[in-house]
Parts: structure tokens; sequence; C-alpha cells
């Protein structure tokens, strides 16, 4: 600091402790610009310091009209116009009709300013005062770069670095902010893109968070300034809207879902996105916590229901305590009063239309009061450890009504039975399931285990011993909802599945009269290349099952071809089609 204080001694201390304490950089900036009006006394002088955007940070003095000529000797009319704008025109005094510039540079040569110098009469810092100018500019650059600094630390913490959104950690402050003014009321929408874990596999997360980037920043297009968007982790966005207007909410996640209706294209890659929606809505009694539990809550049901859709949180889809006492207490005793059913959804062959298998289904009908699917149970049963025993009892169900199949009509025929991780991870599964094929008389190659790609997560070793000695004995095993896990290339590749079920969602992104999107046909490709079968689940439109044929994949579920029949249904579908 010797150069500074020969020439700026008293300030260049008191300006340096000012940065040093973070004071604001106007106070530091008017500071600067107040001592160099007073080592003028012989002239009629204003200063000015402008940050890189060419707005004034500071200023000492006053500008009139008769200055834009000494403004436009340093800058731009159109610069010179705005800081006049800035700064009110004075009077008294001499016009400032002389102008003069210096640069501000950071230590690396970015410019960050320009200080301005106007004068009553012509002035051209020379000697003493060259130097004192040049104090007064790495003194300005320092406080300029410590407010740079601070603005984008605050910034980088307010905000995702893939999509230049808020975080999730800024969004709930403003939620809860909200919450807790007075009379205020909100809604959230709870947004996860369907499939997105695929198209990172596919892709690889370079161009997945390029996508990411493009579809926030449709969101952030379609709300146009309403509302407050946040990327909340991952491959979900949260959205806050004001006020609590169930339908006003519901039109904005409409939009939201309309802006994914056209391909994202990356490269040569052109991506069909969708996305499922859960909103909730609250008042000033409403806790955040409250809000977002809700949201997600109905942003499951939304996938539950098929993915590509908003579902609105209701009382319904909230088990209350003693009411999930109560289920539990009933699901416990409902194998023993005959209350569970197997449906069954058949699989049919895309070419011929001839059913290859079916899905088993569980249902639950408590005291004849009518069919409850198993998003209501189901967790229950896990959470309970009840699954163990449900789960053996839907193998043997399963397997002797694929018994009485085949000895209607001497054909092969398939049945798929979802296994979840408590019941693979189980001592006694594969007991369970040896018991069920011998005590059934059912072959087998025609049992089918669905897993999904969840059920290796932290028990991979295990679950790989299982498969291995279950196919040892000819069981056939599919990967389920193929796309929504988390490792699904690894598992393709290292444990011999059979079929790979493409997830509903996928299918859903085929529009009418459109060719397959090509990460349908890339899924059908990688599983012929592995050995594997393919089978798409959700055909819910007629062109799905010409659509997904033309590109290989052999079988389909859905409503379109057959919706999940009752034991004796299916029978009587399984004898009434016709020879292969």
């Amino acid at each position: 600091m010797t150069g500074l204080n020969a020439t700026f001694e008293v300030p260049g201390e008191r300006i340096l402790e000012m940065i040093v304490r973070q004071c604001e950089p106007r106070e530091v900036l008017n500071c600067l610009c107040a001592h160099l009006a007073e080592t003028e006394q012989e002239r009629q002088v204003a200063f000015f310091t402008l940050d890189a955007d060419r707005w004034v940070l500071a200023a000492q003095g006053r500008l009139t009209e008769q200055s834009s000529e000494a403004l436009r000797l340093v800058m731009p009319e159109a610069v010179s116009r705005q800081l006049l704008l800035q700064n009110p025109s004075g009077s008294g005094g001499s016009e400032l009709t002389d102008g003069w510039g210096c640069h501000i540079y950071s230590g690396i040569g970015e410019q960050l300013g320009l200080l301005l110098w106007l004068a009553s009469r012509p002035f051209h810092p020379w000697g003493t005062g060259a130097a004192r100018v040049e104090a007064v500019c790495r003194l300005a650059a320092l406080c300029i770069e410590q407010r740079n600094l601070r603005e984008e630390l605050i910034w980088q913490g307010q905000h995702d670095s893939v999509t230049g959104l808020y975080t999730r950690t800024f969004f709930e402050r403003m939620l809860a902010a909200r919450l807790q003014q007075p009379g205020e009321s909100a809604s959230l929408l709870h947004i996860n893109l369907d499939r997105f874990r695929l198209v990172n596999d596919v892709l690889g997360h370079a161009l997945g968070n390029r996508i990411l980037k493009i579809v926030g920043r449709r969101f952030s297009d379609r709300l146009d300034g309403e509302g407050l968007l946040a990327r909340a982790g991952g491959d979900e966005f949260v959205v806050l809207l004001g006020g609590a207007s169930r339908e006003h909410s519901a039109q904005i996640a409409d939009q939201l879902l309309l802006s994914l209706e056209d391909p994202v294209s990356v490269d040569e890659h052109h991506v069909f996105i969708s996305a499922s929606i859960g909103i909730s809505c609250g008042g000033p009694d409403t806790l955040p916590q409250t809000l977002q539990s809700d949201a997600y809550v109905a942003l499951y049901h939304a996938k539950q229901e098929g993915k590509s859709r908003c579902v609105r949180f209701d009382a319904s889809m909230a088990v209350t305590p003693p009411e999930r006492l109560e289920m539990e207490k009933c699901l416990r005793a409902a194998l023993g009063r005959n209350e569970m059913l197997l449906y069954y959804q058949p699989q049919l062959d895309l070419v011929s239309g001839l059913v290859r298998g079916a899905e088993a289904l569980l249902r639950w009908n408590p005291g004849g009061l009518g069919i409850i699917a198993p998003g209501a149970f189901i967790p229950i049963l896990e959470e309970t450890g009840l699954i163990i025993e449900f789960g053996r009892w839907v193998l043997r169900e399963a397997c002797l009504h694929g018994r009485r199949c085949l000895d209607a009509r001497n054909l092969p025929l398939r049945i798929g039975v979802n296994v979840s991780a408590l019941q693979l991870r189980d001592p006694g599964f594969v007991a369970d399931v040896r018991a069920a094929l011998a005590d059934s008389g059912f072959p087998a190659e025609g049992l089918e285990l669905e897993l999904t790609e969840s059920i290796f997560i932290g028990g991979y070793q295990q679950a790989r011993q299982v498969i291995e000695e279950l196919q040892a004995m000819g069981v056939l095993f599919a990967l389920d909802d193929f796309g929504t896990g988390q490792s699904s290339l690894s598992y393709l590749q290292e444990l011999p599945f059979q079929r790979l079920k493409i997830d509903q969602s996928f299918v859903q992104s085929i529009g009418s009269g459109e060719r397959c999107p090509p990460v349908i046909a890339n899924i059908v490709r990688m599983a012929k290349s592995l050995g594997m079968a393919t089978i798409a689940e959700g055909l819910d439109r007629g062109h799905h099952a010409e659509v997904l044929s033309s590109i290989g994949c052999e079988e389909g579920q859905g409503y379109v071809l057959s919706y999940p029949l009752p034991g004796e249904e299916f029978l009587r579908f399984w004898v009434a089609q016709g020879e292969p």
C-alpha cells in the first residue's frame, strides 16, 4: 500500500477498511468520489463510478442538461442519456463541459466499470492527478469485485447449477414465508418427469442435463412470470402459485404438460418427455411440509393412474392413523376370509393377436364392499411384512389357475407374478416357489416372476443368487417398468432376464399417426442385442399395437387389448381364442 498511501493516505486506509468490513459498494465508492471532489478546489467537478453495465454505482455532484456534451466525449450517447436520467439535473455552479473517463480493470484484466470525471474547464490527469486516479480505480476495482463475488455467491446459493432455476432450499424458504403472511394461501405443483432415468442411461448425464435445462426453460416460458419455479432435484420440479384455487392450479398444470408435447432436441437426438404432476392447495393454517407432502401424495396417484397427467390432492388420498390401523387389521384377516382375488391381464402377440401370457394382479374385496386397487393396500403389506404371506398366496393361486388354463387348452401359457424386494430377500422364497409349482403341477417354464429395478438396491448379490437358483429350476424372469429405476443397463447386462417390460409412460408418448419415438425403438434394439424379448405395457389406444409391432416389439398388454379379467373370465378368454 506504499504507492497508494503516497498520494491517497487517509482515504486509502479508510476505503480498505470499508472493503474488509464488506460495506455496501455504493457507500465505499461514494467515499472515493467525495475524496476526489475535495481535491479539486479550482474546478467545479462531478465524479461517477459505473459498473460494466453502465449503471451508476456512486456519484459525487450533479449533472445538468448542458453536461450531455461532456458525457458524449467519454461514452455513447445512449449511455449518457441513461446517466442523465439516473441523476436529475442540479442548479447553480459552473456548467460541466469537459469530460474524461478511465476504465476500471480487475487484476486479470477484466473490465469492471468506468470512472467518469466531469469538470468546468479542460482537465487531463497528469502527474499526481494521474496517480490519484489510478489509486481510485484500483480501490474501486477491489470494491466492485467484492460486490460481484458476493452477488455470485448469493446467486449460486439460490439457483440450480444445471437449469438456472431456483433450488429446493430457496423454494422452501419462499413457501414458508408466504404461508406465514396473514390471510395468504398457496398452491403447490410437484412435477416429476416420467421415465427420465432411462434418458440418462441411454444418452448419458451430460445430454440428460441439457434436456433438463430445456424442460426448465419450457416450464418457465409457459408460466410467464406467474409463480415461483424451482428444480427440486433429479428429474423433479416444483411450482409455487399464489392463491389456493384448485381450478387455476389445474389449468397451470395442464399448460405445463402441454409445453412438453413437442420432442426435446439435443444434437441428433429427439426425445419425447412426459411428466406427472401432483397438486396441493393450502391456506395460512397449512404447514409448508403438509402442502409438500400432499402434493407428493397426489403425484404418486398420478403415477399410479398411468403417468403423463395431473392429479389434485383430496382428503380421500390420505389415510389417517386410525384408518390405517383399521385397514391393517382387516388385511391380516383378509386371506382367512377369502377376500383376496387375482385378476389376469392378457398379454397378446402384437402380430397374431393371440394370448401368450397374463399378468396376475392382486385385488381386495373386503366384506363384499367393492374391489380395492393394490395402490391402496400394497404399501401397508410391505410396511408390515404381510407381503411375504400374501405373496406366497399369490404364487400358489397363480400357479393353480395357470394349471387350469393348460388343462382347458393344451398350449404354452405364461403367468406373470410381481415379486417385491421383501419377498426376494425372504429365506423361504425359493421354497415357496418350488412348493407352488409342485402343488399345482404348473410347469416352471410357464411361471414368470416380474422384478423392478429397485429390488436390487441394497441387496444385489442376494437377489442375484436367488434369481440364478430359480432359473436353474426353469423359472422365467422379466424386468418390469423398464426405465423408471436407477441402473437399468447394468442389471440387463449382468442378470439373465428373459423379457423386458417397456413402461407404459413410454407407450403413452406415441402420438396418433406418428412414428415410434426413437427411445422406444432403442429399447427394443437393445433388448434384442441382449437376447431378450420385449413386451409393452399400457396400450390404451388403437394405433399403439401397430406402431410397436413395426419396430419389433413382440407383445403388449393394455386396455385396448383387454382389461384385467377375473380368473373365470380370463379362462374363457383363453379358451375362446383361435388356434395359432
